[in-house]
């Protein structure tokens, strides 16, 4: 059950006033849970979810399929370890600019096909 406190405590982490430490150590404090941290995460941008699709060969029915609330993906990329960061950006991979495009973007982000491995993945927004 969502208490009122326990809003007040997600609420606070959405608005950047607390960290994801000090709100998971005040959501048990009250009796919260994780799961309802990731409940609430999804209320903002409902209806809007990262989707991660694996196919193998020529199949039309993915081998990996994830589902990601899109605000918990945004929320996610504030955390990324600084070394993951520095190898993300070896790679010319911006993670400000991911965000960017998480919050403007619907449809196909990006699909990549691996020729040796025989694997197609696709990343879009639904």
């Amino acid at each position: 059950m969502v208490t009122a406190e326990r809003l007040k405590i997600l609420k606070m982490l959405e608005e950047g006033k607390i960290k994801a430490d000090e709100a998971a150590r005040l959501l048990e404090a009250v009796g919260g849970s994780g799961a309802e941290a990731e409940a609430a995460a999804t209320t903002k941008g409902r209806g809007r979810t990262l989707h991660i699709r694996v196919f193998r060969g020529d199949s039309e029915r993915p081998n990996v399929n994830v589902n990601i609330p899109l605000s918990l993906a945004k929320w996610a990329l504030k955390f990324a370890p600084e070394h993951a960061k520095a190898r993300m950006g070896d790679k010319e991979i911006d993670l400000d600019e991911l965000g960017t495009l998480l919050g403007e973007g619907v449809g196909e982000i990006i699909t990549v096909h691996d020729e040796d491995k025989d694997e197609r993945v696709e990343i879009s927004i639904k």
